[in-house]
């Protein structure tokens, strides 16, 4: 209490001595010094999509506030109001304590997400809009009862910012599970390879067809099945996208990743599609998996994906990334005799 009496004497003090000097010098007044003092200012700079999930979509509000002064000081708190349609969606806070360097711009960000189901909702009274007017309001707070020559200890600064959120809702499924397996022809040859002889091969070739005594026979020899599915892309919403599957793997229950790729085309820009996936199953280090598929039963296996995504009507939104794990059910897979 002692120390924020003697900051503001001091004040009152420099200010009435600086007006004096100002009287006396060139007839200027206080009132008009303290109107040419500069004041902090803030820029909105950006709003852009800072990352999507299976829930929503994150939005980063880029914003930079400018100090005049020799001295620091700290911002006390930034709100605002994120707006629909003259309603409040939701309310942000931020940045209690963040310092801004004397004579520097500091640059900082707060997020908000917009789940996906509220855009959908917001968006059936749109008329068939790709987007939809979003707006923050709000203030910058900051304490600035470290600088002298200033009457007070705070400083508001309000701010305003429209940004547009695409309609846009997605949904993955996996369909189609298939396990491809080889010709009898390239199972012997992997059997002859592998050591066993004439006499067994026959009995051997008869476990994959019935799946007896498989599992023990696949960790000997040297052989490649291929897995295909589907992955069913869905787009709820009607802001126009563009889908592309970036990096995809199996992972199976004891944590091992099996790379898998798309067979043909990798991107869809239609409101739903398929991309169809391959995977190339080893039986020397897979053997569990393929035995899993082979009698659907056990384990289901993780389908896991990056992508990226873009929406052309917002040049802005570019290869957004986005994550997605589903697991694939053994017991619809299908057997596909080569």
């Amino acid at each position: 209490m002692f120390y924020n009496d003697f900051m503001k004497t001091q004040k009152y003090t420099l200010l009435i001595l600086a007006g004096l000097f100002l009287t006396v010098s060139s007839c200027a007044t206080l009132d008009a010094f303290l109107q040419e003092t500069p004041k902090p200012t803030l820029s909105m700079e950006n709003v852009k999509i800072n990352s999507l999930d299976m829930e929503g979509i994150t939005f980063e509000c880029q914003y930079a506030i400018n100090n005049p002064y020799s001295v620091a000081f700290s911002i006390k708190e930034v709100a605002a109001n994120v707006i629909f349609e003259d309603s409040t969606f939701t309310k942000l806070k931020t940045d209690e304590g963040v310092s801004v360097a004397a004579k520097q711009k500091k640059s900082n960000s707060m997020l908000v997400k917009i789940p996906y189901d509220s855009i959908i909702n917001f968006a059936k009274n749109a008329k068939g809009k790709t987007s939809l007017p979003f707006k923050l309001d709000g203030a910058v707070s900051l304490d600035v009862s470290s600088v002298p020559l200033l009457l007070e200890d705070s400083f508001s600064i309000p701010f305003k910012k429209d940004f547009e959120v695409p309609v846009f809702k997605p949904s993955f499924a996996t369909s189609n599970p298939q396990l491809h397996v080889p010709t009898q022809e390239t199972i012997r040859e992997s059997l002859k390879n592998a050591g066993f002889s004439v006499l067994k091969i026959p009995q051997m070739l008869a476990a994959f067809t019935t799946g007896n005594g498989l599992k023990d026979i696949l960790s000997q020899i040297d052989l490649n099945f291929e897995f295909t599915f589907d992955l069913d892309v869905k787009n709820s919403g009607t802001s126009p996208w563009e889908f592309a599957v970036d990096s995809c793997a199996l992972k199976g229950t004891s944590g091992e990743l099996i790379s898998a790729n798309p067979k043909s085309k990798n991107s869809i820009t239609s409101e739903s599609g398929k991309i169809p996936m391959s995977v190339t199953l080893n039986s020397l280090n897979a053997a569990e998996y393929i035995f899993q598929l082979f009698t659907n039963k056990g384990s289901n296996p993780t389908f896991n994906f990056e992508s990226s995504l873009s929406f052309t009507d917002l040049p802005y939104v570019k290869n957004i990334p986005l994550a997605y794990s589903k697991e694939i059910e053994v017991s619809k897979s299908k057997k596909v005799f080569d």
